[in-house]
């Protein structure tokens, strides 16, 4: 996230992402200052920029007046500059997003469920994504990837949610990245949602300043993200920050010392699939835990309990 350009021949490309990358952190920043945080050369960032705002990336700003020597134009993204399709394949519902260069949600689709069906869900989000594409008409042209997140065991824990080992094993058995890829010919990449979220944080959030942090993901169950000196960690197996089988104490012993049974886990007090439980217990509708009616009356008492011991 501090990346410092070179001078050297054959680095357009890598440079024209560091000035991006400068720009992104600072909102709105004027040549000299590009070529400080970059460590570029002042005519380097003229050839760049320049570049950059002939390709539609980068707008000037009105000159700021008032100091002395010539007025400063600050430069900044420009927000059509580029887009991205954002899926985000849950247990409990799928978002389609379309995501400017600013990184701001220009569009949302959702679809909600009890629990995903391959069959029908895959051509809905292709049908979505088509339906996004057609909306956006010219600048369909800008649209330059498309980010798949879910979970690396979508079928995982079917136990609790109730699921048969079919249904479970359906999912276990897709290649996400694969069949999004056939549903356009727009680079499609692959992300776990955890990971996604927490190089989201990193990059639009508070880890412009935190250079080490762990992150706690909160969905139908708990997951987590770890990121050490400003790069996200995965760990050995990809696990890295995975807090759902913490357990919540010491398993309790028999005779002879061995445990009686495995201790309670994090996923089942701090996730939202125990908010579900505890609105339909109450006789509320359990879904209401993925909306606003989960801040409000009557869901609001069981949500701030549930938040306390979350």
């Amino acid at each position: 996230l501090r990346p410092r350009g070179s001078n050297h021949v054959g680095m357009r490309q890598f440079n024209e992402r560091v000035v991006l990358q400068a720009v992104r952190l600072h909102a709105s920043v004027p040549k000299a200052e590009l070529a400080r945080l970059t460590g570029l050369s002042a005519q380097t960032i003229g050839l760049i920029t320049t570049r950059l705002e002939d390709d539609g990336l980068l707008l000037r700003h009105a000159p700021v007046r008032g100091r002395i020597g010539q007025p400063s134009v600050p430069l900044a993204l420009n927000p059509d500059g580029a887009f991205a399709l954002g899926i985000k394949l849950g247990r409990r519902s799928t978002d389609c997003l379309l995501v400017d260069f600013t990184g701001q949600v220009r569009q949302r689709e959702t679809v909600a469920y009890d629990f995903p069906d391959a069959a029908s869900l895959l051509p809905t989000i292709a049908a979505r994504m088509k339906a996004i594409e057609r909306g956006m008409g010219d600048l369909a042209a800008r649209l330059v990837g498309v980010g798949v997140a879910a979970p690396f065991n979508l079928g995982g824990w079917h136990k609790m949610l109730g699921l048969s080992e079919a249904t479970s094993d359906q999912w276990n058995r897709i290649d996400l990245a694969a069949e999004v890829q056939a549903m356009t010919s727009t680079p499609v990449s692959f992300a776990k949602d955890t990971q996604a979220a927490c190089v989201a944080e990193l990059v639009a959030g508070r880890g412009r300043d935190l250079k080490s942090f762990l992150y706690l993901f909160v969905d139908t169950f708990v997951g987590g993200g770890m990121v050490i000196n400003s790069h996200l960690h995965a760990g050995v197996h990809g696990n890295a920050g995975a807090v759902a089988s913490l357990p919540l104490h010491l398993a309790p012993e028999r005779a002879g010392g061995q445990p009686a049974a495995a201790p309670e886990q994090l996923i089942g007090h701090a996730s939202l699939w125990e908010l579900e439980q505890r609105f339909g217990a109450a006789g509320l509708e359990p879904s209401a835990a993925y909306d606003d009616r989960a801040t409000s009356a009557p869901y609001l008492a069981h949500t701030t309990l549930w938040i306390d011991k979350a």
